[in-house]
């Protein structure tokens, strides 16, 4: 596993940031036009689930929906994903404003080892954002600023999301579709990270800016594919190597979503599952979890 893909691990979580940013996605895409994620299916006594990893934002016009993938949608009663209403990239703007937001912050150079204030200028300059922004930008919120600027030109569409290209096909079927948190609880995660972990997670952001495109294309590449180990590898590495890091943004929410996923089944729900790969991969995740409460969990592709 190259540093590459350890150190942008956090690009799918980061990619909150494409919400609520202007920044287009020019490059051509030069990767994979089709693939198979992977995919699994949950049972227990008490229902069937499957769970899917996804990726936030996607190159155009690429092929992912396989035929064992229909046959999952078609047979679960709703679809479930991270966050709802991520296309009200104006509220979840304000959102991003309201949290990230706080008086006398110092200067974005202040936050920054040495090495990096020069790049961390370029970065800022390339995001056109003003300097005085960053006077009340807490640190986790300049990491996710940073982040839009890094991965500007990158051939990432929103509406290729695996989030918004699932939900408009359950909608259009009558099929519910619900969050397991809101836009605003996962900025909170950042929000409570202690100052050294975001200021780690900003410095990561500037270090790796210009591996962006590289990074994207591993990524990408790698979920297509279906390789697990490869984000199995990733998500012991880098900013998650750090605990309070890990357990914030990532084995915190896996328990949470366990639970829920677990609430429905016990209800009667048949869920098809949508999170970030990230989550469907390593010792703790949502499938591990859920196969330590007695549920079986198989592969499907």
């Amino acid at each position: 596993m190259n540093r590459i893909v350890s150190r942008w691990l956090i690009l799918p979580l980061l990619l909150l940031a494409q919400a609520c940013s202007a920044f287009p996605s020019m490059a051509a895409w030069d990767g994979p036009k089709k693939g198979a994620p992977a995919l699994w299916h949950v049972k227990g006594p008490d229902g069937e689930a499957w769970l899917f990893g996804g990726i936030h934002a996607l190159p155009a016009n690429i092929k992912w929906i396989t035929p064992k993938m229909k046959t999952a949608m078609d047979a679960s009663d709703r679809l479930v994903l991270e966050v709802v209403g991520l296309e009200d990239s104006a509220e979840i703007t304000r959102t991003f404003q309201a949290l990230g937001n706080s008086p006398n912050q110092p200067p974005l150079a202040e936050r920054l080892p040495v090495d990096l204030r020069a790049a961390g200028e370029k970065l800022r300059d390339k995001g056109r954002v003003n300097p005085t922004k960053f006077e009340t930008l807490e640190s986790w919120a300049a990491a996710i600023t940073l982040a839009g600027a890094a991965t500007t030109n990158l051939d990432m569409v929103r509406e290729a999301g695996v989030e918004r290209v699932l939900a408009k096909r359950y909608r259009n079927r009558d099929k519910a579709v619900i969050g397991l948190e809101t836009a605003a609880r996962q900025f909170t995660y950042f929000d409570q990270l202690p100052e050294a972990d975001q200021r780690a997670m900003l410095a990561s952001v500037i270090a790796d800016a210009d591996n962006a495109p590289a990074a994207y294309r591993d990524m990408v590449t790698g979920w297509l594919t279906g390789d697990v180990a490869r984000l199995e590898q990733a998500a012991n590495r880098g900013l998650l190597q750090r605990p309070q890091v890990r357990e914030q943004i990532l084995v915190r929410r896996n328990r949470d979503w366990a639970n829920q996923i677990t609430d429905m089944l016990k209800l009667g729900a048949r869920p098809f599952v949508a999170v970030g790969a990230a989550h469907l991969a390593g010792e703790d995740s949502v499938q591990t979890l859920l196969e330590a409460r007695g549920y079986t969990v198989t592969r499907l592709q």
